[in-house]
């Protein structure tokens, strides 16, 4: 026996039931799925303060909004780092608490305030490393200029800002310690004061 193939007919009331219902489809998707987190570091135990937080018991966890936090990638990066003050269980890792492992050599903090043109025109930020160079003008022969210190810390960089003379100023906080600090107040009483980022 044969069987007569039987024609095909496009139901246009068929098709729009269909297209409507994957445009519906999509967005039942869209609002019931969850929103993208990002992952966090929390202290997953007591965090005491001065400890190398490689030694200590930091975890993860996920949230909506990482603002103000401090991302799960930047967990290889805090070898050595230390808190400044205790966390809780629980608590977030906060950038404001983080202490560099040079803080921990130098953990005092210097503040300079120069020419925008002698602080690397401003292009400073916190975590960067410059040499402290001074220039001295003497009363006989050229200025001469040498290096105060080298590789010094940088703990936070102020937005320049105009100065009483209308020059744009930058303020700098720095890690020293005692003799460091002695040796940069001294280069400061002797001349200017000239700052050079330099790599790690």
């Amino acid at each position: 026996m044969k069987f007569k193939a039987l024609p095909l007919h496009f139901d246009r009331r068929t098709a729009l039931g269909l297209g409507l219902a994957l445009v519906a489809g999509i967005l039942v998707f869209s609002i019931t799925r969850p929103p993208a987190t990002i992952p966090v570091l929390v202290a997953d135990g007591p965090l005491p303060a001065g400890i190398p937080l490689g030694d200590l018991p930091v975890g993860v966890r996920r949230v909506a909004d990482a603002a103000g936090l401090v991302a799960e990638d930047a967990a290889a990066d805090l070898e050595g780092w230390t808190l400044a003050a205790p966390l809780a269980a629980g608590e977030p890792l906060l950038p404001s608490l983080l202490r560099s492992p040079e803080r921990g050599v130098r953990p005092f903090v210097l503040a300079l305030s120069l020419e925008r043109d002698r602080a690397v025109l401003g292009e400073l930020q916190a975590g960067d490393l410059v040499d402290v160079y001074v220039t001295v003008t003497g009363d006989a022969g050229p200025p001469e200029a040498r290096r105060a210190a080298e590789a010094v810390y940088v703990v936070a960089v102020g937005a320049p800002v105009s100065g009483l003379a209308g020059e744009a100023r930058v303020d700098l906080l720095l890690a020293v310690d005692d003799a460091l600090a002695a040796v940069l107040v001294a280069a400061r009483a002797q001349g200017d004061l000239d700052l050079v980022r330099v790599s790690r």
